[in-house]
Parts: C-alpha cells; sequence; structure tokens
C-alpha cells in the first residue's frame, strides 16, 4: 500500500518495531546533497533516516506490505485517510455481491463498485491493491487466482449522508425548518461522538455529512458524490419531497432514503439507529 513518508515516519516515531513497514518494492535514487547512489531494497524496514534522504529529494510517498495491523494505527492516526472496512466477506459472499452490483448497475445509472480495503499477493506479486476499484469485470479476473478460503475486506462505492430540507426563504415556517436542519447536521457531526454512536465502520461525520436545500440540488449533489444515504428532514413530507424521490428513482433505482420528522434530545439515539438501519442497508441485493 502507498503512504506518504510523513505517515510512515509518525506510525515508526510512535510504534516503533511493533508495527511492520516493509517496503514493498526496491527504490534507487541519487541523493541530491551526497550525489550519491542510494538503494533502499524491497523487504527492508523503513527508517526515520530514510525520511530525511526522501524529503530532501522529493519522494512524498513509499509503497509498504500491507498488513491489518498497519491500517488500523492508520486509520487510528489518520481517520480521515484511512477508514476500518465497511465489511469482510468470504469469497463466496463477495462474489455474490459483486454480481449483485453488476445486476444493479445494468438497472440504475448509479454504477456501483466495491474498493479493496486489504492487498492480496501470488507469489509476491500484488494481484490487488489497498484502495483499488474492484468492477465485475475486474473480480472475474481476478479470482480464479485467489485461495477460495479467503476473506476480503472491501469498501462500498458510496459513502456518506446527504441531509436535505427543501427550504425557501418566503415560506412562513422558514426558521423552524431551518433550525431542524442544523439541528439534524449537529446530530450526525458532533452528538455522534458524544454519544460514541457509529453509523459504519467507514464512516467519518467530519467529512461525510453534506447538505442541500433545494430539489436540483439534491440531485446534482446525488449524482457528483456518491453518498450512500439521503435523509429528508421536515416536520411533513409533502408532495414536493415525493416528487424528489420519484426523479431520484429515476436517475437510481436502488436509492437510500430516510426521514426525521421530528428531533429532540430524548429521540436522538433512536433516530440514529433508524439512519443507521437504513444506511448499512443494499437494496440492489434484494432482488429476486
Amino acid at each position: 500500500m502507498k503512504i506518504t513518508i510523513e505517515e510512515a515516519l509518525k506510525i515508526k516515531e510512535k510504534y516503533g518495531d511493533s508495527i511492520p513497514l516493509v517496503y514493498a518494492k526496491d527504490i534507487s535514487l541519487i541523493d541530491k546533497l551526497t550525489k550519491s547512489e542510494i538503494k533502499i531494497f524491497q523487504g527492508m524496514n523503513f527508517d526515520p533516516e530514510h525520511y530525511e534522504v526522501f524529503s530532501r529529494n522529493n519522494i512524498q510517498e513509499i509503497e509498504v506490505i500491507f498488513s491489518e495491523l498497519l491500517l488500523a494505527k492508520l486509520s487510528s492516526n489518520f481517520p480521515e485517510k484511512y477508514r476500518p472496512p465497511m465489511y469482510v466477506k468470504n469469497f463466496l459472499d463477495f462474489d455474490r455481491y459483486i454480481s449483485a452490483i453488476d445486476d444493479a448497475n445494468r438497472l440504475s445509472k448509479r454504477k456501483r463498485y466495491a474498493i479493496s480495503g486489504t492487498e492480496i499477493y501470488i507469489k509476491n506479486q500484488p494481484i490487488l491493491r489497498f484502495n483499488e476499484e474492484i468492477t465485475f469485470e475486474k473480480w472475474n479476473k481476478l479470482k480464479t487466482y485467489i485461495d477460495k478460503k479467503i476473506e476480503i475486506p472491501f469498501y462500498p462505492s458510496e459513502r456518506g449522508i446527504l441531509i436535505t430540507t427543501l427550504t425557501n426563504a418566503s415560506d412562513t415556517n422558514y426558521l423552524q425548518k431551518f433550525f431542524l436542519h442544523s439541528e439534524a447536521v449537529a446530530l450526525f457531526v458532533e452528538k455522534v461522538k458524544k454519544l460514541n454512536f457509529t453509523i459504519s465502520p467507514d464512516f467519518y461525520p467530519d467529512t461525510d455529512i453534506i447538505t442541500a436545500t433545494k430539489e436540483e440540488e439534491v440531485l446534482e449533489k446525488y449524482m457528483k458524490t456518491n453518498v450512500r444515504l439521503i435523509v429528508i428532514v421536515d416536520k411533513s413530507i409533502d408532495e414536493k419531497y415525493k416528487n424528489l424521490l420519484i426523479k431520484l428513482k429515476t436517475y437510481d433505482r436502488f436509492v437510500r432514503f430516510s426521514a426525521i420528522t421530528d428531533l429532540s434530545p430524548l429521540n436522538e439515539e433512536e433516530v440514529l439507529k433508524a439512519i443507521r438501519k437504513a444506511y448499512l442497508s443494499d437494496p440492489f441485493l434484494e432482488m429476486k
């Protein structure tokens, strides 16, 4: 997997040799300072001295051998960039999941895929890298080479929550809508941390919440961001929301959505549980 030299240095300084940072391939360069050739070989461990060499030679990224332990520490120290995988499936279940995605992609304008949360090597050569997209076509090429007893951690291509309250400054209840919308955003960004509530292992509230207050904005953001779930926040789910959902379903037959019509300190956890259930659902797996 590829990590920056700053990330490697922090992991090495914080955890020492307890976390493996092993080069996945050779590195050869002419040092700008000493003018001599420097060689670092595959299988060697990253050393803080290497940081100085890389830094002065404008090498910002290195490739190291993936391990679950390394990913866990990267997730702990750089949670926005490195997330725990959302799913871990055995070979057969992953094969069914990818096949279901392929079926869904033929029925929807939204195109889904999986993202690798691991690396798989054959004879020391990577055939699947961390953070690599896994499409139906790619999986069919890979699966004949993969041990059928393997478990595959991965991320869906969809992530995040789009909170929408359709508002107009001329509405008589504009302020009520505004405050309810703001409370919902605060619930998902701030209060989930206080409640220690997990929406999904790969969900990071500081970056995975986006908002929209106009119909065209909802449609545009859903199409462009690959957001996973739309949450309607309003006291009343009226015709304008029903029309919005029709348009969304025209674009994506398998769109996930939920609604919050009442929010108070007394029901926050119940609301979060309902949202988590909707977020973790995979409607395309329910096709007959």
